[in-house]
């Protein structure tokens, strides 16, 4: 079931005398003893590709993805004996805004971070990147499932955060400590200002809705802000998940496993015939600075390469893979000698993929990642899901399965229960949509419509042939980068030809590297994908995308406006609007969502001219909904 409510705007129905607010129902639908647990793992930068090449120097799938030239037997045995969704993908190519949308079942546009709203005000184009974060006060999936009785745990990389805080090395306000570049951990007064930092961290992560939180990486290694830690430490975080579930009581649980690996610095990097990023790392250097743990219960990391290089057909590059592997297989052993493993559900993703540096582009190589299900006690064996599934999906699957039935909630994701039960086989999705910097796209699964379009300041800046920064000292750009990481910009745009176009089709069944751009030979299609787009952009009322949509042309909203005869004056005001209602009256209603549903004012009246005050309102879009004689009247208002 969908859980976005879009009836906020075209709904006919009444406003249950005024008295009702936007709310969430904590009904249990299933008995507390059937709920299963949730242990959601997820990598960094993983495709779901398969590599033919017997080394890359880029990160690979799973075995069960198809890749035969790694070795996750673990992993694989668990898609095995659950299901594999071929055809799974994020609805934006970066880390903050994939996981934004794991965490809240919606996209990353929706955002009203205090961060991306400085750099995106209400009624502005939005480019969504690495800074959309999750907001402090606003519901989602671990504050939803706390509410339901479930103890929630975090651990290993946010991103999603506290954006302002990333520099954590370099600050000393909020009691964050410092240490220089070059700091060695092991040095006393060192590695108390980073368990400091750390414990800041914990804290931190817990207020968005977390009982536990350990083995924390604000974001990627480099926001250690030190030599020495920006290694991966597979151990030290598999260590805190397992600690986390030794902590189980009767309540059911959600584990939020979230691994740096493959993100840069990449495993696989040798140096002196050594992984110095990865496996031949040392093992002490944590995200909490210097920590000798006992990791006895975990396969040396020696042996992980011994094991590698024995194996002919794999690639030694890829042994970062087996790393994982056993990481999820003493999640796995802890769970079977709990006696948790039967009734817990078990997903292993990626938050985006990086194949052929698809990351921030709307390509297959940064949008398609690996998806496997596995829960004894509600998936059969050797499943297959060939429909179309997205990141956004997460949220109302959990929350449906953990008998949080929303009455009104702003998801735009849809629960896969059904799907897992076996009890679905037809598509949950006719089409997806994706949003990344200046992109956005729709996708069917037999086509792609990828749209290039610019604000009104930059699309002049182009017209009037200004040039743009490039990655490369000295060098400039026709058009800008989608995104503002001008790093990840220029490999993406130097790696898909038709990167810049702003408009693309792509045949992906005929086409599956998307070199050929279709948009001028087959205008039927293209129309429709374009068509499904704009359905899409118009659900993010106040944000415009070029021509494609203005930001206040809701087909929902204006025909319902041209329908009713409702007037609402001044609009835009600075908070005072007089509604004058077609016809005569004896009492009304009214209610004010923002944007993403949720309610933020309400009240009565009964003369047919009347004044709210919406002052304590902040500034952007909302709608304005009216109930009269039984009718429903809607009108979109802006907040100066």
């Amino acid at each position: 079931m969908s859980f976005y409510n879009h009836n906020f705007i075209i709904s006919k129905g009444t406003l249950l005398a005024c008295q009702s607010l936007i709310s969430l129902s904590l009904t249990a639908a299933n008995p507390q003893g059937s709920r299963p647990n949730i242990v959601f793992i997820l990598t960094d930068d993983q495709s779901s590709i398969p590599i033919e090449a017997k080394s890359a120097s880029q990160s690979r799938p799973f075995g069960f993805n198809g890749d035969a030239n790694v070795h996750t037997p673990i992993i694989d045995n668990l898609a095995k004996n659950g299901m594999i969704f071929p055809n799974a993908y994020v609805a934006s190519t970066v880390s903050a805004a994939s996981r934004y949308s794991i965490l809240t079942g919606r996209y990353a546009g929706r955002c009203e971070g205090t961060e991306f709203m400085k750099l995106h005000p209400a009624g502005s184009f939005t480019r969504v990147e690495n800074n959309i974060e999750l907001e402090k006060t606003m519901d989602n999936l671990p504050r939803l499932l706390q509410k339901a009785g479930y103890r929630t745990g975090f651990v290993g990389k946010s991103h999603v955060i506290d954006h302002q805080f990333l520099e954590t090395g370099k600050l000393t306000t909020d009691g964050y400590m410092t240490y220089t570049q070059g700091a060695d951990p092991k040095n006393i007064i060192v590695n108390a200002a980073m368990i400091n930092n750390h414990n800041l961290w914990v804290n931190r992560i817990k207020a968005y809705g977390f009982d536990y939180a350990n083995a924390i990486y604000p974001a990627n290694l480099k926001e250690l802000n030190n030599d020495s830690l920006n290694v991966h430490n597979v151990e030290w975080k598999n260590k805190a998940a397992l600690d986390f579930i030794d902590q189980a009581g009767t309540e059911p649980f959600f584990l939020y496993y979230s691994e740096t690996l493959p993100h840069g610095p990449a495993p696989w990097s040798i140096v002196n015939g050594k992984q110095v990023r990865g496996l031949d790392a040392n093992p002490t250097f944590t995200s909490s600075g210097y920590i000798n743990g006992d990791y006895s219960y975990f396969p040396s990391r020696s042996s992980i390469l011994q094991e590698i290089n024995g194996m002919p057909d794999k690639d030694i590059r890829a042994a970062w893979l087996r790393w994982f592997d056993h990481a999820v297989g003493a999640v796995v052993n802890k769970l079977r000698d709990k006696g948790l493993l039967e009734n817990t559900l078990i997903i292993i993703t990626s938050d985006h993929g990086e194949y052929n540096h698809g990351k921030t582009t709307l390509y297959e190589g940064g949008i398609r990642v690996p998806l496997m299900m596995y829960w004894p006690a509600g998936i059969k064996a050797n499943s297959r899901y060939e429909e179309l599934v997205q990141n956004i999906d997460f949220t109302p699957t959990f929350l449906d399965l953990a008998g949080v039935l929303p009455a009104t909630s702003a998801m735009d994701g849809v629960s896969l229960k059904n799907v897992i039960s076996g009890t679905q086989t037809n598509a949950v999705h006719d089409f997806l949509f994706f949003e990344l910097g200046y992109a956005r796209a729709a996708l069917t699964k037999d086509w792609k419509y990828i749209s290039v379009r610019y604000d009104n300041a930059t699309q002049q800046k182009i017209d009037n042939g200004v040039r743009f920064p490039s990655f490369i000292a000295g060098e400039t750009n026709t058009y800008p980068y989608y995104v503002r990481n001008s790093s990840l910009g220029y490999y993406g745009a130097s790696n898909y030809t038709h990167y810049y176009e702003s408009d693309q089709l792509y045949d992906l069944k005929n086409d599956p590297t998307e070199q050929v751009n279709l948009f001028n030979a087959n205008k039927t299609v293209a129309d429709d994908l374009k068509a499904k787009l704009i359905s899409k952009l118009e659900i993010f009322p106040g944000r415009p995308y070029a021509e494609l949509f203005n930001g206040t042309n809701s087909t929902a909203v204006n025909q319902i406006n041209q329908n009713a005869g409702i007037k609402t004056y001044p609009n835009p005001s600075k908070g005072a609007f007089r509604i004058e209602m077609p016809k005569p009256f004896q009492n009304a209603c009214f209610a004010v969502y923002d944007t993403i549903g949720n309610l933020m004012n309400q009240g009565t009246f009964s003369k047919n001219n009347t004044l709210i005050d919406l002052k304590s309102i902040a500034t952007g879009n909302y709608i304005l909904k009216v109930n009269a004689g039984g009718s429903d009247f809607l009108q979109k208002i802006y907040i100066e």
